[in-house]
């Protein structure tokens, strides 16, 4: 799933303000802690995404939005996942 940068910034600011909010974190720094969260979600949706490339190749062979299809694209979504440790 590829987001647009609004997309990622917005998502960084409702995590921390959620964050703050919550008391579950002080910032120092706010700038540098925006940009952390928001490496990390564009680090995630990456991976997310190379996960998904790999699995939909694996399946070239196989109709998608079939029940047999979706069955298959979870478990080989999960093996990826756990192919990687993630």
């Amino acid at each position: 799933m590829s987001l647009s940068e609004d997309r990622i910034s917005h998502l960084s600011h409702a995590i921390m303000e959620r964050l703050w909010r919550d008391d579950l974190a002080d910032f120092s720094d706010e700038r540098r802690s925006l940009e952390s969260v928001k490496r990390s979600l564009t680090a995630f949706f990456h991976v997310a995404d190379e996960i998904d490339e790999a699995v939909r190749a694996r399946m070239k062979n196989r109709i998608p939005g079939s029940r047999d299809w979706d069955i298959l694209y979870h478990k080989y979504y999960q093996e990826e996942l756990a192919r990687r440790k993630w």
